[in-house]
């Protein structure tokens, strides 16, 4: 699915950061994976990583477009749930207090990426949510700082989802500096509805169903 399918006008530009927001079971994650997987079948190599499903999901999930070769995950529920686990070389097992390992191992994923001439790489950290729950806005802050400014130098793309309701409007604020645009979600009516906003620009609101594998314009 390319986004402005979903969201006109708007185009994925390498080095960006995009917050993903919006209240639970409006379609986020589905949003995002189908973006993951879209620049995976491209190309892309993609770093995955889970701070409220596992790996095995995602795989699953994926399916056909899972490759050992494009796709690495980062499962920060498995290892807390079940304890020791053992790593592979493309999914890595953390838990969501360390954030320092969880740097690592995107720092390490870059690498392999690069090393087997991959250029193009797409992030995805579902959720930051998660991380705030545990933590402080400081510590999380700190952590994101190096992670998107990471991903700006490397010309990549990332998205990063947080719930809405679950945080003070100072905490999402305070996010919002380390971001390039926010793609929101809303639910009225029953209905569900998607738009980007940015310093830039700001889209109408687009009404859209979720379906299995993919978020879709009601045309």
């Amino acid at each position: 699915m390319n986004m402005s399918q979903v969201i006109p006008d708007v185009e994925l530009k390498k080095g960006s950061n995009i917050m993903v927001y919006g209240p639970a079971f409006t379609g986020k994650s589905m949003f995002v994976r189908s973006i993951f997987r879209e620049l995976v079948r491209k190309g892309y190599g993609g770093i995955y990583v889970l701070t409220r499903d596992s790996a095995e999901t995602l795989v699953e999930w994926l399916d056909g477009d899972y490759s050992s070769k494009y796709v690495r995950i980062i499962d920060c529920i498995t290892k807390s749930m079940v304890g020791n686990v053992r790593d592979s070389d493309s999914i890595k097992y953390e838990t969501v207090m360390d954030l320092t390992g969880i740097s690592a191992k995107i720092s390490k994923f870059f690498e392999d990426f690069w090393r087997n001439g991959v250029r193009d790489v797409v992030v995805v950290f579902d959720s930051l949510s998660t991380l705030l729950m545990y933590m402080n806005l400081q510590t999380v802050f700190r952590f994101l700082h190096i992670l998107t400014g990471r991903v700006k130098v490397a010309g990549s793309i990332a998205f990063y989802i947080v719930e809405d309701g679950m945080h003070d409007e100072r905490t999402i604020a305070t996010l919002k500096q380390l971001f390039n645009g926010v793609i929101e979600f809303k639910e009225e009516n029953g209905k569900k509805y998607i738009r980007f906003v940015s310093p830039f620009t700001q889209t109408e609101w687009r009404e859209i169903v979720v379906e299995e594998n993919e978020v879709v314009v009601v045309v």
